[in-house]
């Protein structure tokens, strides 16, 4: 009760600032670029954090299916650099941060860069690469010094924009009726047999018919690491919501420990000697178990932790559509003319 009267003020506050920065941008009292080449695709969300735009955009660039050269420009939230630099393989979390460093070492061939100021971001990535046909944008729809020829908005299942509040009372960035600037939406991380019908009247209270509605799932593949099986693990994330991972391995293995952290986090010289200390004395059949995001942030330190090295793995994941697969690749096809 305390935190809410605390919090709401500042999120009134919130609210009020951001839908006068939209509204200055709407009536073109503030610039906003467009290119007429690349073809900018936003992927984004109204909320902070944990919305399933990784994934997504990851999908998108695996399956591709022109023959037209597609790149990646990210802010590169997390990372102790600043200004424009390319993503190369052997780059670290520190200088390029997880997201960007993960497109990377998914999709060698792809370029991927990080940028602050998009707009700047999207010019120097043409310069460079000027057969580049398409810029996906990842995490831009409040950036709205670019504009993005078609804009992806997403929301997780559990936690849809439309049952939120603004930030600091909720994790909204911006009101929902920012919807409204969406060409689709994407509501990521459906259970399996939800009610898709009683979801989508629920929804269309908020979302206008003219934005089509994609639904997706989460499905994980096989673990990796050190070739020895484990049954029994101590979890390690520092994602922005971590409860699917969580529930994900403790319904197929058995759970010893779990330790979490903020997004983004980078781990300390203190927390990677107790990870160590803690990967010496795991039996057998047990292990150190975190996401595929988290193991960008940690690579770049294990080869001063040999034990953990030796002991810990990674659970990559996957999105897939419930059932509109062919329908999204169509709408896409459309929208992009091609």
């Amino acid at each position: 009760m305390i935190r809410t009267i605390l919090t709401f003020i500042p999120a009134l506050l919130f609210k009020a600032i951001s839908s006068i920065r939209n509204l200055l941008f709407d009536c073109q009292v503030l610039s906003s670029q467009k290119f007429t080449s690349p073809f900018i695709l936003v992927i984004g969300n109204l909320s902070v954090g944990g919305t399933g735009k990784s994934p997504l955009v990851t999908y998108i660039v695996q399956h591709w299916p022109w023959k037209s050269e597609v790149g990646i420009l990210s802010r590169g939230y997390g990372r102790k650099t600043h200004g424009f630099h390319w993503v190369e393989r052997g780059s670290t979390a520190k200088q390029v941060g997880d997201e960007p460093l993960a497109y990377k070492k998914l999709f060698p061939m792809v370029p991927v860069a990080v940028c602050e100021k998009r707009p700047q971001g999207v010019q120097k990535m043409v310069e460079d690469f000027p057969f580049l046909d398409t810029v996906i944008l990842d995490d831009a729809f409040q950036h709205r010094r670019i504009t993005g020829h078609l804009n992806i908005v997403c929301t997780p299942f559990n936690k849809p924009f439309f049952e939120d509040q603004m930030m600091p009372l909720g994790r909204l960035r911006e009101s929902i009726s920012g919807i409204n600037r969406a060409d689709a939406l994407f509501v990521n991380r459906c259970p399996k047999g939800f009610n898709e019908l009683e979801f989508t009247q629920k929804i269309r209270k908020y979302v206008p018919d003219s934005i089509p509605i994609f639904y997706t799932q989460v499905q994980y593949s096989e673990i990796v690491g050190p070739s020895s099986k484990r049954s029994q693990w101590h979890l390690l994330a520092g994602i922005a919501d971590p409860e699917p991972f969580i529930d994900y391995v403790s319904s197929q293995f058995q759970v010893l420990s779990e330790r979490i952290f903020p997004d983004h986090h980078t781990f300390s010289e203190d927390e990677l000697t107790e990870l160590n200390l803690l990967a010496k004395i795991l039996p057998p059949d047990a292990g150190i178990m975190t996401t595929y995001k988290d193991y960008m942030r940690l690579i770049e330190s294990l080869s001063n932790y040999p034990e953990l090295k030796s002991n810990l793995y990674y659970l990559p994941i996957e999105m897939s559509f419930i059932n509109q697969e062919k329908e999204f690749w169509a709408w896409l096809s459309n929208k992009m003319k091609r």
